[in-house]
């Protein structure tokens, strides 16, 4: 036979002790009516039992809570900056070293070719003195006052315009779409994504294409008609905020559609100022000339670029491209040293060229000239390569997104 007592159920009373019987209650109320409870009572006449980790938490555990929600924050934020932010002048792997190191090499180029082109251009002043015509020796300081005004030109012009652009902050679309994919991180995303569009939408309001004179300027840089006509449809596109589903594909459109017609004019302008350099530098007759061209070249073609892209790169980036800009200027002083070299090579070259094919000519002055003209174009064709690198990296400055 089964006891009362068996049923060890918790909470269940058990027991003759916990029958109801009939009377009145033991405080003197009526036993029709619901007994009246003290505070933490239950019908089964105990408090309730409440764990320990469950208990009210303190203030101070409040506080060290909220310490550690900020702290996560903080290190969310962070990690969300680092997978947007890209670092287009590809120092990012220097860490911190990278801008002193960026500066250090600005101010080391610019020092180096300031004592070259010093030599240079005593020793240029110190043959000019020596020629005995004095109309020539006159017409070769005014030649040489001018081609130094056009420097100077072309290097205050370039500086004006710079700093009136606004800096780049390049967005990097593949660690937004890294930031998405990440389920603790989606809420940052989703406050990233609109924060970058809204910064984009901004450069859209801003860039010149709404006046006469702005697209004259433009046209003048490379942008057709045609093409600023295309900008103005996208970008009304993407000033629309029901035109697009997701902010993925509004920054493709973005990408592929208004900052790719500028990549296509600022690529037509970098060979349009490389085509140029080219030929100078092929033709001039000493090394201050060609160090003065690449300075005037690089310059106004970055005056371009900057116009085009309506942005300036940061504090490492401009740092890094002026380096590379006296760098280059400091190559091609150089280059008449070896051009003597490859004037050799080629002229020995030619003559093995013809023994080859067993034709008896008396090439000597033939090999020289080739080598001469062979020199001039290769040296020339160096120029034409280092600027159209250092056009290229400027644009990847200065592109407001970017893929990778």
């Amino acid at each position: 036979m089964k006891s009362d007592d068996d049923d060890f159920r918790i909470g269940v009373p058990g027991g003759r002790s916990a029958v109801a019987t009939p009377g009145p209650d033991r405080r003197g109320g009526d036993p029709d009516t619901d007994p009246e409870l003290r505070p933490g009572e239950t019908e089964l006449g105990r408090p309730p039992q409440v764990p320990t980790d469950l208990a009210p938490l303190s203030a101070a555990e409040l506080a060290a809570l909220k310490q550690l929600d900020d702290e996560q924050a903080a290190r969310d934020i962070a990690e969300a900056e680092l997978m947007l932010a890209s670092d287009p002048t590809g120092l990012s792997w220097l860490g911190w070293f990278g801008s002193p190191l960026a500066f250090a090499f600005l101010l080391g180029m610019a020092g180096v070719f300031g004592i070259f082109l010093f030599n240079q251009t005593a020793s240029l002043l110190n043959t000019l003195a020596a020629i005995q015509e004095d109309w020539l020796r006159w017409t070769g300081y005014g030649g040489l006052i001018l081609f130094g005004l056009c420097v100077l030109y072309a290097f205050i012009r370039f500086f004006i315009i710079y700093f009136r652009m606004r800096e780049n902050r390049q967005l990097r679309l593949q660690g937004l779409q890294e930031l998405a994919n990440r389920t603790r991180l989606r809420w940052l995303a989703a406050a990233k994504s609109m924060e970058a569009r809204e910064k984009i939408e901004n450069y859209l309001r801003e860039y010149p294409i709404e006046t006469e004179k702005d697209r004259r300027g433009l046209a003048n840089l490379g942008l057709t008609d045609e093409a600023i006509a295309r900008m103005k449809v996208i970008r009304a596109e993407l000033l629309d905020p029901d035109k697009f589903a997701s902010t993925e594909q509004w920054f493709a459109r973005f990408r592929d559609g208004f900052q790719k017609e500028i990549d296509i004019a600022a690529e037509t302008r970098i060979k349009y100022w490389s085509s140029r350099i080219w030929v100078v530098t092929a033709v001039a007759p000493n090394a201050v000339v060609d160090s003065g061209a690449t300075l005037f070249y690089t310059f106004s073609m970055l005056t371009d670029l900057c116009q085009l892209y309506h942005l300036r790169a940061g504090r490492t980036g401009t740092a890094v491209l002026l380096g590379r800009t006296f760098f280059n200027a400091y190559l091609a002083g150089q280059g008449t040293e070896w051009e003597k070299l490859a004037e050799d090579q080629y002229d020995q070259l030619f003559h093995e060229a013809m023994n080859a094919v067993g034709v008896g000519v008396s090439a000597n002055m033939v090999g020289k000239v080739v080598g001469k003209v062979g020199a001039k174009v290769t040296t020339g064709y160096l120029n034409r390569v280092l600027l159209i690198r250092l056009g290229r990296y400027a644009s990847r400055l200065l592109r407001p997104v970017t893929r990778d």
